[in-house]
Protein backbone atom coordinates (compact mmCIF):
# COMPACT_ATOMS: atom_id res chain seq x y z
CA UNK A 1 0.00 0.00 0.00
CA UNK A 2 2.85 2.39 0.85
CA UNK A 3 4.59 1.61 -2.43
CA UNK A 4 1.42 2.42 -4.39
CA UNK A 5 1.07 5.74 -2.55
CA UNK A 6 4.68 6.65 -3.27
CA UNK A 7 4.18 6.17 -7.00
CA UNK A 8 1.14 8.45 -7.09
CA UNK A 9 3.07 11.80 -7.26
CA UNK A 10 5.12 10.49 -10.18
CA UNK A 11 1.92 9.45 -12.00
CA UNK A 12 0.38 12.86 -11.41
CA UNK A 13 3.53 14.60 -12.65
CA UNK A 14 3.53 12.37 -15.75
CA UNK A 15 -0.12 13.19 -16.42
CA UNK A 16 0.51 16.93 -16.06
CA UNK A 17 3.43 16.69 -18.49
CA UNK A 18 1.27 14.85 -21.04
CA UNK A 19 -1.48 17.47 -20.73
CA UNK A 20 1.05 20.23 -21.26
CA UNK A 21 2.37 18.48 -24.37
CA UNK A 22 -1.15 18.07 -25.79
CA UNK A 23 -1.93 21.70 -25.00
CA UNK A 24 1.22 22.84 -26.77
CA UNK A 25 0.40 20.74 -29.85
CA UNK A 26 -3.15 22.06 -30.02
CA UNK A 27 -1.81 25.56 -29.95
CA UNK A 28 -3.41 27.30 -27.01
CA UNK A 29 -1.89 30.74 -27.35
CA UNK A 30 -2.15 34.04 -29.18
CA UNK A 31 -1.40 33.15 -32.79
CA UNK A 32 -1.41 35.40 -35.84
CA UNK A 33 -4.25 37.99 -36.00
CA UNK A 34 -6.33 37.86 -39.18
CA UNK A 35 -9.23 40.04 -40.33
CA UNK A 36 -11.01 37.52 -42.52
CA UNK A 37 -11.94 39.29 -45.74
CA UNK A 38 -11.30 36.51 -48.26
CA UNK A 39 -10.36 32.83 -48.37
CA UNK A 40 -7.24 32.10 -46.33
CA UNK A 41 -5.21 28.88 -46.37
CA UNK A 42 -3.85 27.92 -42.97
CA UNK A 43 -0.24 26.95 -42.56
CA UNK A 44 1.52 25.74 -39.45
CA UNK A 45 0.90 28.99 -37.56
CA UNK A 46 -2.12 29.55 -35.39
CA UNK A 47 -4.58 32.14 -36.74
CA UNK A 48 -6.85 34.34 -34.59
CA UNK A 49 -10.05 35.63 -36.19
CA UNK A 50 -11.92 38.33 -34.19
CA UNK A 51 -15.38 37.50 -32.88
CA UNK A 52 -17.33 39.66 -35.33
CA UNK A 53 -20.19 37.20 -35.90
CA UNK A 54 -19.50 36.53 -39.59
CA UNK A 55 -20.22 32.90 -40.58
CA UNK A 56 -17.07 31.06 -41.65
CA UNK A 57 -16.67 28.28 -44.17
CA UNK A 58 -14.03 25.70 -43.18
CA UNK A 59 -12.52 23.60 -45.98
CA UNK A 60 -10.65 20.51 -44.78
CA UNK A 61 -7.95 19.38 -47.22
CA UNK A 62 -8.20 20.42 -50.85
CA UNK A 63 -11.96 20.81 -50.95
CA UNK A 64 -12.35 17.35 -49.35
CA UNK A 65 -15.02 18.44 -46.87
CA UNK A 66 -16.64 21.82 -46.28
CA UNK A 67 -18.12 22.73 -42.91
CA UNK A 68 -19.87 25.91 -41.83
CA UNK A 69 -19.23 27.68 -38.53
CA UNK A 70 -22.11 29.95 -37.48
CA UNK A 71 -22.80 32.05 -34.40
CA UNK A 72 -25.66 30.29 -32.63
CA UNK A 73 -28.80 32.43 -32.55
CA UNK A 74 -32.39 32.44 -31.41
CA UNK A 75 -35.38 34.43 -32.67
CA UNK A 76 -37.29 36.75 -30.35
CA UNK A 77 -41.03 37.36 -30.67
CA UNK A 78 -40.45 40.15 -33.23
CA UNK A 79 -38.46 37.80 -35.46
CA UNK A 80 -35.19 39.56 -34.63
CA UNK A 81 -32.05 37.43 -34.49
CA UNK A 82 -30.44 37.38 -31.05
CA UNK A 83 -26.86 36.13 -30.92
CA UNK A 84 -25.97 33.61 -28.25
CA UNK A 85 -22.48 33.13 -26.84
CA UNK A 86 -21.87 29.82 -28.62
CA UNK A 87 -21.05 28.74 -32.19
CA UNK A 88 -22.23 25.67 -34.09
CA UNK A 89 -20.36 23.71 -36.77
CA UNK A 90 -22.38 21.73 -39.29
CA UNK A 91 -22.31 20.14 -42.73
CA UNK A 92 -23.99 22.57 -45.20
CA UNK A 93 -24.97 19.67 -47.46
CA UNK A 94 -27.46 18.48 -44.85
CA UNK A 95 -28.13 21.29 -42.37
CA UNK A 96 -31.79 22.42 -42.56
CA UNK A 97 -32.21 20.29 -45.70
CA UNK A 98 -31.57 16.74 -44.50
CA UNK A 99 -31.52 15.43 -40.94
CA UNK A 100 -28.02 15.75 -39.53
CA UNK A 101 -26.09 16.71 -36.44
CA UNK A 102 -23.89 19.59 -35.41
CA UNK A 103 -21.14 20.46 -32.94
CA UNK A 104 -21.45 23.25 -30.38
CA UNK A 105 -18.44 25.41 -29.49
CA UNK A 106 -18.86 27.24 -26.19
CA UNK A 107 -16.72 30.07 -24.76
CA UNK A 108 -13.35 29.01 -23.34
CA UNK A 109 -13.55 25.61 -24.98
CA UNK A 110 -12.15 23.91 -28.09
CA UNK A 111 -13.05 21.31 -30.70
CA UNK A 112 -10.76 19.00 -32.64
CA UNK A 113 -12.23 18.30 -36.09
CA UNK A 114 -11.25 15.04 -37.69
CA UNK A 115 -12.21 11.51 -38.70
CA UNK A 116 -10.87 10.02 -35.49
CA UNK A 117 -14.03 11.10 -33.67
CA UNK A 118 -16.76 8.52 -34.31
CA UNK A 119 -19.62 10.97 -33.71
CA UNK A 120 -18.15 13.49 -36.17
CA UNK A 121 -17.58 10.76 -38.72
CA UNK A 122 -21.25 9.78 -38.46
CA UNK A 123 -22.44 13.39 -38.78
CA UNK A 124 -20.05 14.72 -41.42
CA UNK A 125 -19.10 11.60 -43.41
CA UNK A 126 -15.45 12.61 -43.67
CA UNK A 127 -13.64 11.23 -46.72
CA UNK A 128 -10.32 9.42 -46.31
CA UNK A 129 -8.37 12.63 -47.05
CA UNK A 130 -9.53 14.13 -43.73
CA UNK A 131 -7.06 13.22 -40.99
CA UNK A 132 -8.03 11.81 -37.60
CA UNK A 133 -7.09 15.17 -36.07
CA UNK A 134 -7.27 17.70 -38.87
CA UNK A 135 -8.08 21.08 -37.33
CA UNK A 136 -8.48 22.53 -33.85
CA UNK A 137 -10.84 25.48 -33.26
CA UNK A 138 -10.43 27.32 -29.96
CA UNK A 139 -12.99 29.79 -28.59
CA UNK A 140 -10.82 32.43 -26.94
CA UNK A 141 -11.75 35.56 -25.01
CA UNK A 142 -12.08 37.81 -28.07
CA UNK A 143 -11.28 35.58 -31.05
CA UNK A 144 -11.59 32.16 -32.62
CA UNK A 145 -8.20 30.48 -32.92
CA UNK A 146 -7.65 28.03 -35.79
CA UNK A 147 -4.74 25.55 -35.72
CA UNK A 148 -4.22 23.30 -38.73
CA UNK A 149 -2.83 19.84 -37.82
CA UNK A 150 -2.95 18.19 -41.24
CA UNK A 151 -0.48 18.02 -44.12
CA UNK A 152 -3.55 18.13 -46.40
CA UNK A 153 -4.20 21.63 -45.11
CA UNK A 154 -7.23 23.71 -44.19
CA UNK A 155 -8.78 26.90 -45.56
CA UNK A 156 -11.20 29.35 -43.94
CA UNK A 157 -13.35 31.94 -45.68
CA UNK A 158 -16.17 34.39 -44.80
CA UNK A 159 -19.66 33.67 -46.10
CA UNK A 160 -23.21 35.04 -46.22
CA UNK A 161 -25.86 34.07 -43.66
CA UNK A 162 -28.61 32.07 -45.37
CA UNK A 163 -29.98 30.16 -42.37
CA UNK A 164 -32.70 32.65 -41.33
CA UNK A 165 -34.35 32.75 -44.76
CA UNK A 166 -34.52 28.94 -44.84
CA UNK A 167 -36.11 28.83 -41.39
CA UNK A 168 -38.69 31.48 -42.30
CA UNK A 169 -39.83 29.23 -45.15
CA UNK A 170 -40.34 26.43 -42.63
CA UNK A 171 -42.37 28.71 -40.37
CA UNK A 172 -44.70 29.55 -43.25
CA UNK A 173 -45.20 25.86 -43.90
CA UNK A 174 -45.97 25.25 -40.21
CA UNK A 175 -48.58 28.00 -40.30
CA UNK A 176 -50.09 26.36 -43.36
CA UNK A 177 -50.20 22.97 -41.56
CA UNK A 178 -52.00 24.55 -38.59
CA UNK A 179 -54.34 26.40 -40.93
CA UNK A 180 -53.63 29.91 -39.67
CA UNK A 181 -52.32 31.57 -36.50
CA UNK A 182 -51.11 29.25 -33.74
CA UNK A 183 -53.91 29.81 -31.24
CA UNK A 184 -56.67 27.83 -29.57
CA UNK A 185 -59.25 26.62 -32.07
CA UNK A 186 -62.93 27.43 -31.84
CA UNK A 187 -65.12 24.83 -30.13
CA UNK A 188 -66.64 23.24 -33.25
CA UNK A 189 -63.35 23.20 -35.16
CA UNK A 190 -61.51 21.66 -32.20
CA UNK A 191 -64.13 18.90 -31.85
CA UNK A 192 -64.04 18.06 -35.56
CA UNK A 193 -60.22 17.90 -35.40
CA UNK A 194 -59.98 15.51 -32.44
CA UNK A 195 -62.70 13.27 -33.87
CA UNK A 196 -60.73 12.99 -37.12
CA UNK A 197 -57.60 12.04 -35.13
CA UNK A 198 -59.53 9.38 -33.20
CA UNK A 199 -60.63 7.82 -36.49
CA UNK A 200 -56.97 7.64 -37.53
CA UNK A 201 -55.90 6.08 -34.22
CA UNK A 202 -58.42 3.28 -34.57
CA UNK A 203 -56.56 2.16 -37.66
CA UNK A 204 -53.06 3.47 -36.84
CA UNK A 205 -50.14 1.93 -38.75
CA UNK A 206 -47.23 0.03 -37.15
CA UNK A 207 -49.40 -1.19 -34.25
CA UNK A 208 -50.34 -4.88 -34.01
CA UNK A 209 -54.03 -5.38 -33.21
CA UNK A 210 -55.24 -6.57 -29.83
CA UNK A 211 -58.01 -9.13 -29.29
CA UNK A 212 -60.63 -6.34 -29.56
CA UNK A 213 -59.51 -5.52 -33.09
CA UNK A 214 -57.96 -2.21 -32.00
CA UNK A 215 -54.30 -1.13 -32.27
CA UNK A 216 -52.50 -2.45 -29.19
CA UNK A 217 -50.09 -0.74 -26.83
CA UNK A 218 -46.94 -1.41 -28.86
CA UNK A 219 -45.70 0.77 -31.73
CA UNK A 220 -43.24 -1.16 -33.92
CA UNK A 221 -41.42 1.21 -36.29
CA UNK A 222 -39.52 -0.04 -39.34
CA UNK A 223 -35.75 0.58 -39.60
CA UNK A 224 -36.28 2.52 -42.83
CA UNK A 225 -37.67 5.63 -41.09
CA UNK A 226 -35.64 8.17 -39.13
CA UNK A 227 -37.02 8.71 -35.61
CA UNK A 228 -37.37 12.22 -34.13
CA UNK A 229 -38.03 11.89 -30.40
CA UNK A 230 -39.25 14.58 -28.00
CA UNK A 231 -40.69 14.08 -24.51
CA UNK A 232 -42.62 15.97 -21.86
CA UNK A 233 -43.38 19.15 -23.80
CA UNK A 234 -45.71 20.30 -21.00
CA UNK A 235 -47.62 23.01 -22.90
CA UNK A 236 -44.45 24.61 -24.34
CA UNK A 237 -45.74 25.23 -27.88
CA UNK A 238 -42.60 27.07 -29.00
CA UNK A 239 -40.45 24.09 -28.02
CA UNK A 240 -42.18 21.83 -30.55
CA UNK A 241 -42.22 24.59 -33.18
CA UNK A 242 -38.47 25.09 -32.63
CA UNK A 243 -37.78 21.40 -33.23
CA UNK A 244 -39.93 21.31 -36.36
CA UNK A 245 -38.20 24.37 -37.84
CA UNK A 246 -34.66 23.16 -37.11
CA UNK A 247 -32.45 20.67 -38.94
CA UNK A 248 -34.44 19.04 -41.75
CA UNK A 249 -37.07 17.51 -39.49
CA UNK A 250 -40.05 19.11 -41.25
CA UNK A 251 -38.73 18.16 -44.69
CA UNK A 252 -38.27 14.56 -43.54
CA UNK A 253 -41.86 14.41 -42.31
CA UNK A 254 -43.03 15.90 -45.59
CA UNK A 255 -41.19 13.34 -47.74
CA UNK A 256 -42.12 10.44 -45.45
CA UNK A 257 -38.58 9.50 -44.46
CA UNK A 258 -38.95 10.30 -40.72
CA UNK A 259 -41.39 9.83 -37.85
CA UNK A 260 -42.02 12.21 -34.95
CA UNK A 261 -42.57 10.30 -31.71
CA UNK A 262 -43.80 12.31 -28.71
CA UNK A 263 -43.16 10.43 -25.47
CA UNK A 264 -46.24 11.69 -23.64
CA UNK A 265 -47.06 14.58 -21.31
CA UNK A 266 -47.66 17.34 -23.86
CA UNK A 267 -50.06 19.01 -21.42
CA UNK A 268 -49.85 20.80 -18.05
CA UNK A 269 -47.22 23.51 -17.82
CA UNK A 270 -44.43 22.99 -15.30
CA UNK A 271 -43.24 26.61 -15.41
CA UNK A 272 -43.51 28.34 -12.04
CA UNK A 273 -46.59 30.57 -11.93
CA UNK A 274 -48.24 28.79 -14.90
CA UNK A 275 -49.31 25.51 -13.31
CA UNK A 276 -53.01 26.39 -13.51
CA UNK A 277 -52.89 27.71 -17.09
CA UNK A 278 -54.50 25.24 -19.52
CA UNK A 279 -54.88 27.21 -22.78
CA UNK A 280 -51.28 26.48 -23.74
CA UNK A 281 -52.01 22.77 -23.33
CA UNK A 282 -55.01 23.09 -25.66
CA UNK A 283 -52.96 24.92 -28.30
CA UNK A 284 -50.19 22.34 -28.18
CA UNK A 285 -52.64 19.44 -28.51
CA UNK A 286 -54.33 21.26 -31.43
CA UNK A 287 -50.90 21.53 -33.08
CA UNK A 288 -50.13 17.85 -32.49
CA UNK A 289 -53.54 16.88 -33.89
CA UNK A 290 -52.96 19.03 -36.99
CA UNK A 291 -49.59 17.33 -37.48
CA UNK A 292 -51.20 13.90 -37.09
CA UNK A 293 -53.81 14.69 -39.74
CA UNK A 294 -51.19 16.07 -42.15
CA UNK A 295 -48.74 13.22 -41.51
CA UNK A 296 -50.84 10.23 -40.34
CA UNK A 297 -48.02 7.71 -40.79
CA UNK A 298 -45.26 10.01 -39.53
CA UNK A 299 -46.56 11.40 -36.20
CA UNK A 300 -47.09 9.25 -33.10
CA UNK A 301 -47.86 9.93 -29.45
CA UNK A 302 -47.08 7.61 -26.53
CA UNK A 303 -49.20 7.94 -23.42
CA UNK A 304 -47.73 9.58 -20.33
CA UNK A 305 -49.02 9.96 -16.78
CA UNK A 306 -50.28 13.52 -17.43
CA UNK A 307 -52.41 12.26 -20.32
CA UNK A 308 -55.28 11.80 -17.90
CA UNK A 309 -57.97 13.61 -15.94
CA UNK A 310 -57.01 11.82 -12.73
CA UNK A 311 -57.09 13.67 -9.42
CA UNK A 312 -53.66 12.10 -8.77
CA UNK A 313 -52.10 14.33 -11.46
CA UNK A 314 -50.96 17.30 -9.40
CA UNK A 315 -47.93 19.53 -8.97
CA UNK A 316 -47.19 21.70 -5.93
CA UNK A 317 -50.68 20.91 -4.64
CA UNK A 318 -52.43 22.06 -7.84
CA UNK A 319 -54.75 19.32 -9.24
CA UNK A 320 -53.76 19.67 -12.91
CA UNK A 321 -55.65 16.56 -14.02
CA UNK A 322 -58.94 17.87 -12.62
CA UNK A 323 -58.27 21.41 -13.89
CA UNK A 324 -57.59 19.99 -17.37
CA UNK A 325 -60.97 18.24 -17.41
CA UNK A 326 -62.73 21.34 -16.09
CA UNK A 327 -61.15 23.70 -18.67
CA UNK A 328 -61.85 21.37 -21.60
CA UNK A 329 -65.46 20.94 -20.54
CA UNK A 330 -66.07 24.65 -20.03
CA UNK A 331 -64.26 25.87 -23.14
CA UNK A 332 -65.00 23.07 -25.60
CA UNK A 333 -67.92 21.14 -24.18
CA UNK A 334 -68.53 17.69 -22.73
CA UNK A 335 -68.35 16.05 -26.18
CA UNK A 336 -64.76 17.30 -26.55
CA UNK A 337 -63.88 16.13 -23.03
CA UNK A 338 -65.21 12.67 -23.84
CA UNK A 339 -63.25 12.64 -27.13
CA UNK A 340 -60.00 13.51 -25.33
CA UNK A 341 -60.58 10.59 -22.98
CA UNK A 342 -61.06 8.32 -26.00
CA UNK A 343 -57.83 9.71 -27.53
CA UNK A 344 -55.97 8.72 -24.35
CA UNK A 345 -57.44 5.20 -24.35
CA UNK A 346 -56.32 4.59 -27.94
CA UNK A 347 -52.66 5.59 -27.42
CA UNK A 348 -49.68 3.20 -27.48
CA UNK A 349 -47.30 2.98 -24.52
CA UNK A 350 -44.03 1.70 -25.97
CA UNK A 351 -42.21 2.40 -29.25
CA UNK A 352 -39.57 0.03 -30.55
CA UNK A 353 -37.40 -0.26 -33.64
CA UNK A 354 -33.97 -1.77 -34.34
CA UNK A 355 -32.52 1.66 -33.49
CA UNK A 356 -34.20 2.57 -30.19
CA UNK A 357 -36.66 1.63 -27.47
CA UNK A 358 -38.83 4.27 -25.78
CA UNK A 359 -41.62 4.73 -23.26
CA UNK A 360 -42.80 7.66 -21.22
CA UNK A 361 -41.52 6.64 -17.83
CA UNK A 362 -39.78 3.38 -17.20
CA UNK A 363 -38.71 -0.14 -17.74
CA UNK A 364 -41.26 -2.28 -15.85
CA UNK A 365 -40.07 -4.17 -12.79
CA UNK A 366 -42.64 -6.92 -13.36
CA UNK A 367 -42.97 -9.46 -16.15
CA UNK A 368 -43.37 -8.02 -19.64
CA UNK A 369 -43.21 -9.25 -23.23
CA UNK A 370 -44.35 -8.11 -26.66
CA UNK A 371 -47.70 -9.89 -26.47
CA UNK A 372 -48.50 -8.27 -23.12
CA UNK A 373 -47.78 -4.85 -24.62
CA UNK A 374 -50.03 -5.53 -27.58
CA UNK A 375 -52.80 -6.73 -25.22
CA UNK A 376 -52.07 -3.98 -22.71
CA UNK A 377 -55.76 -3.36 -21.98
CA UNK A 378 -55.59 -6.64 -20.03
CA UNK A 379 -52.65 -5.44 -17.90
CA UNK A 380 -53.55 -2.26 -16.00
CA UNK A 381 -50.64 -2.69 -13.58
CA UNK A 382 -48.22 -2.72 -16.51
CA UNK A 383 -49.80 0.50 -17.79
CA UNK A 384 -49.16 2.18 -14.45
CA UNK A 385 -45.51 1.13 -14.48
CA UNK A 386 -44.88 2.36 -18.02
CA UNK A 387 -46.26 5.83 -17.28
CA UNK A 388 -45.32 6.30 -13.61
CA UNK A 389 -42.16 4.40 -12.61
CA UNK A 390 -39.00 6.34 -11.82
CA UNK A 391 -35.37 5.37 -11.27
CA UNK A 392 -34.43 3.66 -8.05
CA UNK A 393 -33.43 5.93 -5.17
CA UNK A 394 -33.00 5.36 -1.46
CA UNK A 395 -36.34 7.11 -0.90
CA UNK A 396 -37.84 5.29 -3.89
CA UNK A 397 -37.10 1.59 -3.30
CA UNK A 398 -39.71 0.49 -5.87
CA UNK A 399 -37.89 2.37 -8.66
CA UNK A 400 -36.43 0.55 -11.64
CA UNK A 401 -32.72 -0.21 -12.07
CA UNK A 402 -30.10 -1.55 -14.47
CA UNK A 403 -31.44 -5.12 -14.33
CA UNK A 404 -34.94 -3.95 -15.25
CA UNK A 405 -33.62 -2.05 -18.29
CA UNK A 406 -31.69 -5.13 -19.39
CA UNK A 407 -34.77 -7.34 -18.99
CA UNK A 408 -36.96 -4.84 -20.89
CA UNK A 409 -34.58 -4.84 -23.87
CA UNK A 410 -34.56 -8.62 -23.85
CA UNK A 411 -38.37 -8.76 -23.67
CA UNK A 412 -38.63 -6.45 -26.70
CA UNK A 413 -36.09 -8.61 -28.56
CA UNK A 414 -33.69 -5.77 -29.33
CA UNK A 415 -29.91 -5.65 -29.17
CA UNK A 416 -28.60 -5.31 -25.57
CA UNK A 417 -26.99 -1.98 -26.51
CA UNK A 418 -30.13 -0.46 -28.06
CA UNK A 419 -30.70 3.07 -26.69
CA UNK A 420 -33.59 3.14 -24.22
CA UNK A 421 -35.07 6.65 -24.03
CA UNK A 422 -37.64 7.86 -21.51
CA UNK A 423 -39.08 11.14 -20.26
CA UNK A 424 -40.96 11.69 -16.98
CA UNK A 425 -38.00 12.25 -14.63
CA UNK A 426 -35.77 15.25 -15.43
CA UNK A 427 -32.50 14.89 -13.53
CA UNK A 428 -32.15 18.59 -12.75
CA UNK A 429 -33.72 21.96 -13.62
CA UNK A 430 -30.87 23.11 -15.85
CA UNK A 431 -30.85 20.47 -18.58
CA UNK A 432 -33.09 19.02 -21.24
CA UNK A 433 -31.50 15.59 -21.77
CA UNK A 434 -29.21 13.32 -19.80
CA UNK A 435 -27.13 10.42 -21.17
CA UNK A 436 -26.33 7.04 -19.61
CA UNK A 437 -28.35 7.94 -16.53
CA UNK A 438 -27.32 6.22 -13.29
CA UNK A 439 -24.40 4.70 -15.23
CA UNK A 440 -26.85 2.51 -17.17
CA UNK A 441 -25.29 2.28 -20.62
CA UNK A 442 -27.44 3.70 -23.43
CA UNK A 443 -30.27 4.67 -21.07
CA UNK A 444 -31.17 8.32 -21.62
CA UNK A 445 -33.71 10.74 -20.14
CA UNK A 446 -35.34 13.41 -22.28
CA UNK A 447 -37.31 16.44 -21.05
CA UNK A 448 -38.29 18.80 -23.88
CA UNK A 449 -40.16 21.46 -21.85
CA UNK A 450 -37.23 23.56 -20.64
CA UNK A 451 -38.20 27.19 -21.44
CA UNK A 452 -34.76 28.05 -22.86
CA UNK A 453 -33.60 24.86 -24.61
CA UNK A 454 -35.25 21.83 -26.15
CA UNK A 455 -33.74 18.37 -26.43
CA UNK A 456 -34.39 15.86 -29.18
CA UNK A 457 -33.00 12.47 -30.20
CA UNK A 458 -32.68 11.49 -33.84
CA UNK A 459 -30.92 8.89 -35.96
CA UNK A 460 -27.79 9.87 -37.90
CA UNK A 461 -25.87 7.18 -39.76
CA UNK A 462 -27.35 4.34 -37.64
CA UNK A 463 -26.59 6.16 -34.36
CA UNK A 464 -29.14 7.77 -32.06
CA UNK A 465 -27.75 11.27 -31.51
CA UNK A 466 -28.89 13.81 -28.86
CA UNK A 467 -29.33 17.39 -30.10
CA UNK A 468 -30.16 20.54 -28.13
CA UNK A 469 -31.58 23.73 -29.65
CA UNK A 470 -32.22 27.15 -28.07
CA UNK A 471 -35.96 27.76 -27.89
CA UNK A 472 -37.18 30.49 -30.26
CA UNK A 473 -40.25 32.67 -29.64
CA UNK A 474 -41.90 31.33 -32.80
CA UNK A 475 -45.63 31.60 -32.04
CA UNK A 476 -45.82 35.41 -32.49
CA UNK A 477 -43.55 35.20 -35.56
CA UNK A 478 -45.76 32.59 -37.24
CA UNK A 479 -48.89 34.50 -36.26
CA UNK A 480 -47.48 37.62 -37.91
CA UNK A 481 -46.91 35.86 -41.24
CA UNK A 482 -49.33 36.19 -44.10
CA UNK A 483 -49.99 34.17 -47.23
CA UNK A 484 -49.18 30.59 -48.11
CA UNK A 485 -45.99 28.66 -47.35
CA UNK A 486 -43.01 29.83 -49.38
Amino acid sequence: MKRRTARRPRRIASLVARLKAISARLGFGWGHNLKLGDAYRLGSTKVRVPLDGIPIEITLGLNDRRLHLYPETRLNQRGETIRLSSFIIFDPRTHLRRIGGFLRLSPKSWLALGSGDATQQAMFDYPSAVDEQHLVVIYGRDALVFRNLSDAGTAIAPMLDEVKSIRMSKLRRLRDIFGGPIEALARDEALALIEAVIRLLRDEVYRPRDDRGLPGGLLILPPTVTPILVADLHAQVDNLLTVLSQNAFLEALEDGSAVLVILGDAVHSEVDGQLREMVGSMVLMDLIFRLKLRFPEQVFYLRGNHDSFSEDIAKDGIPQGLLWAKELSERRGTAYLKAMGEFYRLLPYVAVSPNFLASHAAAPKTKVNREMLVQIHRHPDLVLELINNRLYRANRPQGYNRRDVKRFRRALQVDPKTPFIVGHTPIDREGTLWLNVDAIANHHVLFSAHPDQVGVFTLIDDTMVPLVYPVDALTPIINGLEGNAG
